[in-house]
């Protein structure tokens, strides 16, 4: 729908990316990968306000993706949103932290309204 803003929702657990995916489609155009490859090319693919990623996928995880969005200055400045169970027991938040675009770190053990409304409030904040 025209004037809506673009999600990518990026995680390896389809049922949590759906449920991401259900709690804002009411509001914006959500688009789902579930590796942090699939999410450079939705990225790549122009018009994207937000990307929620999970930390531990296969092939290419999320603390690659945030690499390789923070090198690639078309996309440099997609405001992140870390969405992870148990992954900053073995990746530190501060190496997440450290890039700029990355906005909040959330545990997937949180509600998912306040999940939502977490992803919506850094949407609003990056507002122009």
């Amino acid at each position: 729908m025209e004037g809506r803003k673009k999600i990518v929702v990026l995680d390896d657990n389809e049922v949590f990316a759906e449920l991401i995916r259900a709690s804002l489609e009411e509001e914006f155009d959500v688009v789902v990968g579930h590796n942090g490859l699939q999410g450079i090319a939705l990225c790549l693919e122009g018009g994207v306000a937000c990307v929620v990623t999970d930390i531990g996928m296969p092939d290419f995880d999320g603390l690659r993706l945030i690499s390789e969005l923070s090198r690639n200055p078309a996309l440099s400045s997609i405001p992140v949103v870390v969405v992870t169970a148990s992954h900053f027991n073995t990746v530190s938040r501060t190496e997440v932290a450290k890039h700029p675009q990355v906005r909040r770190m959330l545990s997937k053990m949180e509600n998912i309204d306040k999940i939502a409304a977490e992803i919506r409030a850094v949407l609003a904040e990056t507002a122009i």
